[in-house]
């Protein structure tokens, strides 16, 4: 008898360590049985009834190596079926090395290499993802996303595809020493303080540890973890380097970062056009300023042809982004009028919306 969604786990399912991989109570979706089925896990026990009161057949074995939605088998136009399968995929793995395993790079590429090689070359998926903030979920949403931003920058720099996923993979896995954090620290809400903070910081030296015996990442890919908390101007940590001695890698991850950290805290208000500009703002002297403008202008470009509202109450939508100035674009207004926000500088865009979106 196979495994199939709607079942709930009877047990605790664990996998490389004693924290469970998958927690009894569970209800059972597809991803998870193709994680189970990653995690070569062959039985597993579920309880009589399913979760819409359906009663499972009694006494017979569960077979958790059930066809699923790996990334193989989804279809072609499922960006979001990667992606949520690539959320699900990272909680699991951060509770196996909460455990102490090691981090299963094979598998973990597996999981995440899609993303970089799919979702990064979809303008529509990657405008609509950014629009609804989706990076902002949970701890998976924003390692995944620091990933996908650090990828799709490294594509639009042309740079190899093999060099892409590589970068992607250093955004992916930046944060995995924190997976050492005690629960406390690692929940807690607001900003780190005190002694907090310095345990906080530990956590780039963490994921450096864990990343530096993976066999098939770069050495640039290893650089790019321990330096994106690096500054240009030597303020940051954990090694205080300045620009000149800081890997690419590096400072495409720490810009990307930089987004992902203000992004979490923004106004809602102007959202993403706001905090790019607050960015850009906060980090002068601090980030790559070409690095800055060039993952600005590519996002900014995903906007091109959504409807915006102003400060001054009229609505329009992008048509052109200037080269100098991507966030302060022009629009055709509702009466057919092109209003150039350069000219501008006390309107603001206070929404964007993608209506072609569902």
């Amino acid at each position: 008898m196979q495994l199939k969604s709607g079942y709930i786990l009877k047990k605790d399912v664990h996998a490389l360590s004693d924290v469970p991989l998958i927690p009894s109570g569970t209800v059972l979706s597809e991803t998870h049985i193709a994680f189970l089925k990653a995690f070569l896990i062959d039985h597993v026990e579920i309880e009589p009834v399913t979760a819409d009161g359906k009663r499972v057949a009694p006494g017979e074995p569960i077979s958790a190596v059930a066809a699923s939605p790996e990334p193989d088998n989804m279809a072609a136009d499922a960006p979001s079926a990667y992606y949520q399968y690539a959320v699900t995929g990272y909680h699991l793995f951060f509770k196996s090395w909460q455990g102490g395993a090691n981090i299963d790079i094979g598998k973990f590429r597996k999981m995440v290499i899609p993303l970089f090689e799919k979702n990064i070359h979809d303008p529509v998926w990657m405008g609509d993802f950014l629009l609804h903030r989706k990076m902002i979920r949970s701890r998976a949403d924003r390692n995944l996303t620091l990933g996908l931003l650090a990828a799709f920058l490294g594509m639009k720099m042309s740079l190899s595809q093999g060099d892409v996923n590589q970068i992607g993979l250093a955004g992916a896995l930046a944060d995995c020493g924190m997976a050492r954090f005690a629960p406390a620290l690692l929940n807690k809400s607001g900003d780190y303080i005190g002694r907090e903070q310095a345990f906080y910081r530990r956590h780039v030296v963490d994921s450096y540890k864990m990343v530096k015996t993976v066999p098939t990442l770069k050495s640039e890919t290893m650089l790019a973890v321990i330096q994106h908390h690096e500054r240009e101007d030597g303020s940051g940590y954990p090694l205080h380097l300045t620009g000149d001695k800081l890997s690419i890698y590096g400072k495409i991850l720490a810009v990307c970062d930089a987004f992902l950290h203000l992004a979490v805290r923004r106004d809602k208000t102007g959202w993403p056009v706001r905090t790019m500009d607050q960015v850009r703002s906060r980090y002068y002297g601090k980030l790559s300023s070409y690095l800055m403008d060039r993952l600005f202008k590519e996002l900014m470009t995903l906007l091109i042809g959504m409807t915006v509202e102003l400060s001054d109450g009229q609505t329009g939508v992008i048509i052109y982004l200037s080269e100098r100035n991507p966030t302060r674009p022009m629009i055709r207004t509702e009466t057919g009028e092109i209003f150039n926000l350069e000219n501008h500088p006390l309107v603001q865009i206070v929404s964007v919306v993608n209506q072609d979106a569902d």
